[in-house]
């Protein structure tokens, strides 16, 4: 029995002896964060329990079109809620301003599917085979009979999407794959997720793209890809970090490559990396040096610093990662 299945009675039973919850997950929401965090809060919606989503970042643009978006808040409206319920999360203080708020819950419940940092929560719903945080979501709502509207459906498949890069990423599985066909029999919506996700970018992002491929370093003969946006290259094309959404997945297609980084500074003094890499390469633990995580083959990082200091110290430890394995 999965670890969704084997919890969703105890996930129930929290929630329904809450009368208001707090929902919460990580800094820069990506699909499957904030997508887990609306579904949750439409079903609590419909089981007539008050909600709140709280989060240190409001919603990038790209994901503005999941529905209840409007929801999200960087300030609760109340001061105490019966039960919090953190997603896709590996270490609370990637709760950035708002970790207070949920501290001071009385109950803490916690769904992921990362290898967690430290291990928070009274509930403990944690399955690091999951494609993706909905997909252990879907699978205890299932488990559970709840009512998954079209706009639950929706956002559900929104995160079970963006983490299997359109079901292409090594973690697609038969479950992921099973999971998202039932989600459309219930009304989800995968044409509109494919079309904001992947098909509908900025012009400041197709900009931004261009200089990273120009930029573009092969080392190890070519098995190791980087490249690095500066501050600069974010004022000139007038894009946002939001808009290097998949920038790094381009430099792990080239053939040769095993695995791929893309440095960044979207703020001044502020370095933000993204890490892929295929087989049995381990790019989390390279992630995990520079305080960030993830999974063994996708992974990321945040740090003050600037991008030449950043490649002194990450490209190193790339080749010591494509050595070891």
């Amino acid at each position: 029995m999965s670890v969704a299945k084997k919890l969703a009675p105890q996930f129930q039973a929290e929630l329904m002896g809450a009368s208001s919850v707090l929902i919460g997950t990580h800094l820069n929401p990506d699909g499957d964060a904030l997508g887990s965090a609306l579904a949750l809060s439409h079903l609590l919606d419909g089981m007539g329990i008050y909600n709140e989503v709280l989060n240190h970042h409001l919603p990038p643009a790209n994901l503005e079109f999941l529905p209840g978006v409007g929801r999200v808040r960087q300030e609760p409206k109340r001061e105490k809620f019966d039960l919090c319920v953190v997603l896709d999360l590996d270490s609370t203080e990637r709760l950035g301003n708002v970790e207070p708020f949920f501290g001071a819950c009385t109950r803490l419940i916690v769904v992921d599917h990362h290898i967690p940092h430290e291990a928070p929560g009274d509930l403990r719903i944690v399955d690091t085979d999951a494609s993706a945080t909905a997909a252990i979501l879907t699978e205890m709502l299932l488990e559970m009979g709840a009512a998954i509207t079209p706009d639950i459906a929706t956002c559900l498949l929104t995160g079970i999407v963006t983490d299997t890069g359109s079901f292409r990423f090594r973690n697609t599985t038969v479950e992921a794959l099973t999971l998202a066909a039932r989600l459309l029999e219930l009304g989800g919506d995968i044409n509109l997720v494919s079309e904001e996700i992947f098909q509908r970018k900025p012009l400041s992002s197709a900009r931004l793209l261009g200089f990273m491929l120009e930029r573009m370093v092969l080392e190890a003969d070519d098995r190791i890809a980087y490249s690095v946006l500066d501050f600069n290259d974010f004022e000139v094309t007038g894009a946002r970090d939001e808009n290097t959404e998949g920038f790094v997945n381009e430099l792990l297609s080239i053939r040769t490559v095993q695995i791929a980084a893309l440095i960044r500074e979207p703020k001044p003094g502020r370095i933000r990396v993204s890490l892929r890499s295929r087989g049995e390469f381990d790019i989390a633990e390279v992630a995990r040096q520079f305080g960030g995580g993830g999974h063994k083959n996708a992974a990321g990082c945040a740090f003050d610093g600037n991008p030449e200091d950043a490649v002194t110290g990450l490209v190193p430890r790339l080749r010591a990662c494509l050595e070891s394995s």
